[in-house]
């Protein structure tokens, strides 16, 4: 049965909901140098705020503005919470967004919906609507009049920057994920096999010269290079293997470090180390034996959680040739 996440998203409290649209922007910092959230009375018209750069909100930034109603974002409250951006900004608290969402579980009227569409009419509206509509609204017990300089603000910002999230928006937004796996327990699914490069890469060299000295012990001057392993049949097979497992673990961990939040990778991983740190740091007949017996270790391994549930014995194998790239769990010690 399908879970609606959209659904969940719309029950949620005002607060939530503007924690959640942080967890979402915090997926989003690739997009940000930092983004931040404002609570309460005073805020400006600012939710949740996305910083291009470190100059912040002097500099180039988006605005979020999460509204958590039980029908749909109405004409009115659209204009009253972006004229706040333009009142604010002419009186010098902060520079105008480059962008304004209004993030509304249950969407916007179908008028809000027209302006979006319709930048030049949406600037135009508020010229036009200002004294009337919006003025007596922004701040308790006072009319703030259509000054030049809030004018001015109107005429300089660019409506085309105006956008709306519903739930469903939201839900579809691949930056989502991670909160929908934390707030929700939803299933990023399955992850994707990885795909082994002809060539052998950097990220791959560290553990790849601990094994030339691994296949070194056991038949000293066989393999003095990657070229001589691949091409002798008792190490060829293995190492292609070897290589096989490490791009799978790192075709896994890039898929769940998009989909889920940060904290599920680490635990996911520090449950690998502890369940093979052992096996590595016993007595072996030698170091090839010794890295038979964590792979063999590692395979049977059932970590906790929705990564442990994703997880195939060549994914944790090759997460253990990751802690050899670190340093943690050298296989030619």
């Amino acid at each position: 049965m399908r879970i609606n996440h959209a659904a969940q998203i719309c029950a949620l409290s005002a607060s939530d909901l503007e924690e959640f649209i942080a967890d979402w922007l915090a997926q989003r910092c690739k997009d940000y140098y930092a983004h931040e959230l404002w609570r309460g009375t005073g805020d400006m018209g600012r939710d949740a705020t996305g910083y291009v750069t470190d100059r912040r909100m002097e500099g180039p930034w988006d605005n979020f503005q999460c509204k958590q109603l039980s029908s749909k974002l109405s004409e009115l409250a659209a204009f009253v919470e972006l004229g706040k951006i333009f009142k604010h900004s002419a009186d010098g608290a902060f520079s105008l967004p480059r962008s304004y969402t209004y993030v509304a579980p249950f969407g916007v009227v179908r008028r809000v919906q027209h302006f979006v569409a319709h930048p030049e009419q949406f600037r135009q509206a508020f010229l036009d609507r200002w004294d009337n509509d919006i003025a007596e609204r922004l701040v308790g017990n006072q009319i703030v009049k259509l000054t030049p300089g809030i004018e001015a603000m109107i005429q300089a910002f660019d409506f085309k920057n105006v956008d709306w999230l519903d739930a469903v928006r939201l839900v579809n937004d691949p930056a989502c994920k991670p909160g929908l796996v934390a707030w929700f327990g939803a299933d990023p699914g399955p992850g994707p096999r990885g795909v082994v490069p002809n060539e052998i890469q950097a990220s791959e060299s560290a553990y790849i010269g601990q094994l030339l000295n691994v296949y070194d012990e056991k038949k000293p001057g066989t393999c003095p290079d990657v070229a001589a392993a691949l091409a002798c049949p008792e190490f060829g097979p293995h190492l292609r293997l070897q290589r096989t497992r490490f791009f799978d673990s790192v075709a896994f961990d890039r898929f769940y470090r998009d989909s889920t939040p940060d904290e599920y990778l680490r635990n996911f991983k520090d449950e690998i180390y502890h369940g093979v740190v052992d096996v590595h740091a016993g007595t072996h007949a030698g170091r090839f034996t010794r890295l038979g017996q964590v792979m063999q270790q590692a395979a049977v391994l059932q970590p906790s959680g929705v990564l442990g549930k994703h997880a195939g014995p060549q994914v944790k194998q090759g997460t253990c040739h990751q802690f050899a790239n670190e340093g943690l769990l050298p296989w030619d010690r």
